[in-house]
């Protein structure tokens, strides 16, 4: 495992590259995009699960954080769709040009599962795009995002977890949201049509969620190969559960790694 930044001098990224542990020749390297806020510092330990067990099946792994977010540089209001989806693209080519390979699967969770559909409209050479509980529906994650939770405790008492700002920035669960993130998400009804030339996987955690149809896999658009796949896990992201503690869905993160090892070079 190999800690570094990357990208532009005056504002690095951080990033960390997990280099295969068997000798298999794989081809195919795996850029990991994080979910956003209360969700990264939930699903964290699972990401790094998942890039540890990729690269013992011998992919080049890559995780890092967008700007305004963990180690990279920037203000917590700084981080933006946009901004995310060039991060990810500069992530793709940092690898690229740290290991041998040929193309690139890029697995997104929640709101890193859309920053990678929309980055995957820009992206060479992407060969898979693996969908993990997508946000297809802007306005109503930042109603989520704006909106109270539950503490977790017995009685379920509501915590108003969002305050204002004079500077306009809101924050959900102690993270900043600015203005740009949150028009964004306001815009934001799908993050498609997917149109790539690799195969698209969507995971959901469920039967009823409507994802999948929500991002038009169903009817065909352009993507050479779609797949559906309900894995059910325990708990759910967008929930404070004491407070952050961590959520490693192992049977979620066991059908991701056997799908690219089924497909990836």
């Amino acid at each position: 495992m190999n800690a570094l930044f990357f990208g532009s001098s005056d504002a690095p990224l951080y990033g960390v590259y997990h280099p295969p542990k068997a000798r298999s020749g794989r081809r195919t390297g795996v850029v990991l995009c994080a979910p956003f806020g209360q969700e990264y510092m939930r699903s964290h330990r699972a990401f790094r699960q998942l890039a540890l067990m990729l690269a013992k099946a011998g992919y080049h792994v890559f995780r890092f954080d967008y700007r305004g977010t963990g180690d990279s540089w920037g203000e917590g209001d700084a981080f933006t769709l946009r901004g995310a989806v060039d991060d990810t693209l500069l992530a793709m080519e940092e690898l690229r040009d740290t290991a041998d390979v040929s193309e690139i699967a890029l697995v997104g969770l929640r709101l890193g599962a859309t920053v990678a559909a929309l980055a995957a409209q820009e992206a060479e050479d992407l060969s898979h795009l693996i969908l993990w509980d997508p946000i297809v529906d802007g306005p109503s994650y930042a109603d989520a995002l704006a909106g109270s939770v539950h503490d977790g405790t017995a009685g379920g008492a509501a915590q108003t977890l969002t305050r204002s700002t004079p500077a306009g920035i809101v924050h959900a669960m102690g993270f900043p949201v600015g203005a740009a993130l949150r028009d964004e998400l306001q815009s934001l009804r799908t993050p498609g049509p997917l149109r790539h030339g690799g195969q698209t996987l969507v995971v959901l955690p469920d039967e009823g969620d409507t994802a999948a149809d929500a991002l038009g896999l169903e009817s065909g658009n352009g993507t050479a190969s779609t797949e559906r796949a309900v894995v059910p896990v325990s708990g759910r992201w967008d929930e404070v559960d004491n407070w952050g503690s961590a959520m490693i869905p192992q049977n979620a993160i066991r059908f991701l790694v056997d799908w690219i090892q089924n497909r990836a070079r």
